[in-house]
Formats: structure tokens, sequence, C-alpha cells
């Protein structure tokens, strides 16, 4: 199967996290947006892999900086658009995933309402 481009949307919390990371971070989760763009569903580890605990087939780009572990939270929507729902550093708590992933399913719940109400 061929490697397919794809869109990225942003979510308005993604755009106010990436706008606020140190050059550097925002440079690494800069590469690795691009490598999702250009390979799509097809990317995978080291880059890409899925997040355990969540109802929907969400993603995480997995992106290193520094000593800082950043992760993207993502989905693709029914059109296949990568959807960056929310960034933030794995290194800032030892509960991540219990505070990301609930508010990942709700911006990606709210993308997807918004979503229909445009068809």
């Amino acid at each position: 199967m061929k490697d397919e481009m794809v869109e990225v949307v942003v979510t308005d919390e993604f755009r106010r996290w990436y706008e606020d990371l140190a050059d550097a971070d925002a440079a690494a989760v800069y590469l690795h947006v691009g490598l999702l763009e250009a390979s799509g569903v097809a990317l995978g580890h080291p880059y890409s892999s899925a997040i355990k605990g969540t109802k929907s087939a969400m993603r995480e780009l997995r992106i290193r900086s520094g000593r800082k572990q950043l992760r993207v939270f993502y989905a693709f929507d029914p059109t296949r658009n990568a959807v960056l729902l929310l960034g933030g550093d794995k290194t800032s708590g030892k509960k991540f995933y219990q505070d990301f992933v609930p508010r990942a399913e709700k911006l990606w719940k709210e993308y997807l309402d918004d979503y229909g109400r445009k068809k």
C-alpha cells in the first residue's frame, strides 16, 4: 500500500500549546507533524503509537526534545484528516495519561459533533 499524504487539522487547544513551546520543542513537534502528514495512517512506531484506555482509535506522536518526552494526541476523522487534539510533556507528571486521555476524548467528541453539523 502506498503512503498517502493527509491534511493536518488542529484544535484551538493544540494551537495554544504549540504556540507556547520553546523554539527547539516547536521544531521537534513540527518535524513529527510533517512525518504524520507525509505518512498518514502508515506512520508507526517509534514515531506514533496507539493510546491505551481510549474509547476511540486515538494515537500519539512520540517526540523527544532534549530531556522532554512530548506527546501529541491525534485521531483520523471520517475523511482521513489527521486531527491534532492536544499536546503535552509526558515527563511533567505521573498521571499524564490519566489527565490527558479524558481531555483528548472530550476534544475528539466536540470535533466530531462539529464535523457532523457541517455535513
